[in-house]
């Protein structure tokens, strides 16, 4: 939600015990509100849907039949990525998102597609990579760097 005119998690957000001063809530801006706080994240859940944000094989793998080790440099390829709990808070702050939020991806979602691109146990990266290349789906990020400002999860997500 919107605390203080920051995108933040209400969780880790400390508000001044000091009831003289005012502390404006609001939800998640250029979002849909449902009802009080609560917004419509469906567009945004189905953008992270069409990244198939999963493991893809070309052999497969019966379930405990194989584990898909990595070396330590291949894990810590996505570390720092896989943090991201998708709370929004980056797409919302996001101007280009705001603009573009029906076909641009926005950093939430970019975030986690680079992450299964970049992870050693998937066989599909220039797949993924490919279907993601369009003018809208990646290229509309514009590095204004408010979604490292208000990430809660992640170190810097504009990277």
């Amino acid at each position: 939600m919107n605390i203080g005119g920051e995108n933040t998690l209400a969780c880790i957000c400390r508000i001044d015990t000091d009831t003289s001063k005012v502390t404006k809530i609001f939800p998640l801006p250029h979002q849909y509100v449902i009802r009080d706080l609560v917004v419509d994240m469906n567009l945004f859940y189905e953008q992270y849907k069409s990244i198939a944000p999963w493991i893809h094989k070309k052999t497969d793998l019966t379930l405990g039949q194989k584990q898909m080790f990595q070396t330590i440099k291949e894990r810590e390829k996505i570390d720092g990525l896989y943090e991201c709990i998708l709370c929004l808070c980056c797409s919302t702050s996001c101007p280009s998102y705001w603009w573009n939020s029906d076909k641009y991806l926005g950093p939430a979602v970019l975030m986690q597609a680079y992450r299964w691109i970049i992870d050693s146990r998937d066989d599909y990266p220039y797949e993924r990579l490919h279907r993601m290349h369009d003018s809208f789906s990646m290229y509309k990020c514009h590095t204004i760097m408010n979604c490292t400002k208000t990430c809660p999860k992640v170190e810097s997500i504009a990277v």
